[in-house]
């Protein structure tokens, strides 16, 4: 790349690279070292290491991460930094439809649009224009660049509208190491193709960076050979010979006449070859003319050719008709990544995700034996990948976040927390109590801790204080809730005679500009579920069975979700059990991890959710299980019941 002499005139330093400038570009990326919070563990039970289910030697778990990507890629610099062999991600391309995704309600499907806070979250963090997307991916990429092993190499997949400018950005971040630009056509038969008012779009394009020039490669598909047995299912077969067509291009009439005597024309749609010899000419009665292109053969192996290019128009893109489809709009298919990670990768190795999406990456990765690390901000996304996960039986791995750390961080940074969560309610701050922050209307509000779960403590504090002051309705907002509480708070409320609601603060409020006057006329706060849960016990063995679920305020439900609901179970997308929640005596950081030791879940393919599940204990005793639903919006509810087998 040439250099351009000059002077800076913001800085009056010499330039010596070619950059792409936007307004209020920030090259200083800020670094943020957060501790991750274990929010649950698949296929890992307790006590899985002295058992030995758990490979011991490593300790490694993959990872599922849910958040900000900027903020968890900082955190992961620590352990991670020049470790990771491949980063895949698909970042949003500027227009704001990641947010939406199909939902199963009992055996019928409804597209889930996003909501109003969703796409304001969207526009502040990245949709400003391009300018704020650059500025976005700019400082994502630099962060992916510090993780990425000395021969790793990076593939972001961009479409029509952004890859240009997203080329250039990449070009100054990793010094200009760019390796290729695959093309991808997506939209492989004909009649699909994205329509536009000049000319249809059917392709989409991953740009291919590595951090230093000794990247790791291996060649797509190596030419090799293949049995006759495999050939004969994959090639047709004619005389003896093995052969793949094509259409005969510029192929002169004399060449096509040469071709047909040789016994490798063949005509489309039954029609019949006419060869006037005399005027050198070859036409069909109907149909078109194609070319057999026979196979070598030696001994009982055929040799099969098929080194990929930078154009792959061979892997047809997803739509609702595929059987991988999981109705995800930015949804990849499995044969892309596929052939990503085979290229760039070997067993064993690291391969991560920043916007995960459906969770792709992590399924492949999984399939072919890499590790992996996946995030993304959306809720639903992190419960969309784990349910593919589990489909797959995947290793061991956790659900984590950053939690009451980002948070905290986020307190420290705009200040004003109980104010602006009270502005968002609609509530107005009250003074001269203990436990309680707001009024709105006659019911006071508690506003729960920035960086602890509401407990039953908590509770029973301010529902005291309640009583001393003759308050019949008190409302809490929290961001996490001590496991098993949600069903308890209220025979508890009712002992001091007050009327208590429990709702959830929205993750979502922490992308939102607290200095928006119109913010809080984006902002929901959904009071949190009712579970009711059943158990039978014979000899050693317990059932649990879910009875009822109620989501409170049915009214702020979308019309459509109201239309499709037949009943309770109706609301519940997947379930898990913990069957020995916090059993230690000594109290660990693991008894308050939620262990996935089961789970019923819906799919595309089985819409029919199954209401109970079993388990053999090995000893008799007392147990704490633990029950966790999520719903059809990703929100979880969780109930704790003690039995004895």
């Amino acid at each position: 790349m040439a250099k351009i002499k000059d002077l800076d005139k913001n800085n009056n330093q010499p330039i010596d690279k070619t950059e792409l400038v936007w307004p209020g570009k920030r090259k200083e990326v800020e670094r943020v070292e957060l501790p991750f919070q274990t929010i649950e563990t698949i296929n890992l039970p307790r006590g899985a290491r002295q058992e030995g289910i758990f490979d011991q030697k490593t300790d490694w778990k993959n990872r599922l991460i849910w958040g900000d990507n900027l903020l968890i890629m900082g955190s992961l610099l620590k352990e991670f930094a020049g470790k990771i062999n491949l980063i895949y991600i698909d970042p949003p391309f500027a227009t704001g439809d990641d947010f939406s995704f199909e939902v199963q309600i009992g055996d019928q499907e409804i597209t889930k649009e996003p909501s109003a806070l969703e796409v304001k979250a969207y526009r502040d963090t990245w949709g400003k224009g391009m300018g704020s997307y650059l500025q976005m991916m700019y400082d994502r990429l630099v962060s992916m660049k510090e993780l990425l092993a000395d021969n790793g190499s990076i593939w972001v997949h961009v479409d029509h509208r952004v890859v240009h400018p997203v080329k250039l950005v990449m070009d100054e971040v990793f010094n200009g190491l760019f390796k290729n630009q695959v093309t991808w056509r997506r939209q492989v038969v004909r009649g699909m193709k994205t329509h536009s008012e000049f000319m249809a779009y059917s392709a989409d394009y991953i740009l291919i960076y590595s951090k230093n020039e000794g990247a790791k490669w291996h060649e797509i598909g190596k030419t090799k050979y293949i049995t006759v047995e495999e050939a004969e299912k994959k090639y047709n077969k004619d005389g003896g010979g093995f052969f793949r067509t094509s259409d005969p291009g510029t192929s002169s009439q004399e060449t096509l006449i040469r071709l047909a005597k040789e016994g490798r024309i063949y005509v489309t749609n039954g029609g019949e070859l006419i060869i006037d010899e005399k005027n050198k000419t070859i036409k069909t009665t109907k149909g078109t003319i194609g070319v057999k292109y026979y196979r070598k053969q030696v001994g009982d192996k055929v040799l099969e050719e098929t080194v990929a290019d930078n154009i792959w128009d061979d892997i047809p893109g997803m739509g609702v008709v595929s059987g991988e489809w999981v109705g995800y709009p930015t949804q990849k298919p499995l044969k892309l990544l596929e052939r990503i990670i085979q290229s760039t990768t070997d067993e064993g190795d690291t391969v991560a995700d920043f916007f995960c999406g459906s969770g792709t990456t992590g399924v492949v990765a999984e399939k072919l034996g890499r590790r992996w690390i996946m995030s993304d901000i959306g809720r639903f996304a992190i419960h969309t990948a784990r349910k593919r996960l589990l489909d797959i039986s995947a290793k061991p791995f956790v659900v984590q976040n950053l939690g009451k750390y980002e948070r905290h961080r986020w307190v420290q940074l705009n200040g004003r927390y109980i104010k602006f969560i009270l502005d968002l309610y609609h509530a107005e701050p009250v003074d001269g109590f203990k436990n309680l922050h707001g009024k709105k209307d006659k019911t006071f509000v508690k506003i729960g801790a920035v960086d602890a779960p509401v407990t039953l403590s908590d509770i029973r504090e301010a529902l005291n204080e309640c009583k001393g002051n003759k308050i019949k309705a008190l409302d809490i907002l929290g961001w996490e809730w001590e496991m098993g509480l949600h069903d308890l708070v209220k025979e508890e409320a009712e002992r001091y005679g007050v009327k208590l609601s429990t709702f959830q603060i929205p993750r979502e409020v922490m992308e939102l500009d607290v200095s928006d006057p119109k913010t809080k006329n984006d902002v929901h706060f959904y009071e949190l579920a009712y579970l009711e849960v059943g158990s039978k016990i014979k000899n050693k063995k317990a059932t649990i069975i879910l009875e009822d679920f109620i989501i409170p305020n049915p009214e702020l439900l979308p019309e459509e979700v109201k239309g499709k609901v037949k009943n309770w179970s109706d609301f519940i997308d997947y379930w898990a059990v913990d069957w020995t929640f916090n059993q230690h005596e000594e109290k660990t950081e693991e008894d308050d991890t939620f262990h996935n030791m089961n789970q019923r879940y819906r799919t595309r393919k089985e819409s029919k959710l199954e209401l109970s599940m079993d388990y053999d204990y090995k000893k008799a005793g007392k147990y704490n299980i633990l029950v966790k639903v999520i719903d059809i919006f990703g929100n979880d509810t969780t109930k704790l019941i003690e039995i004895k087998v």
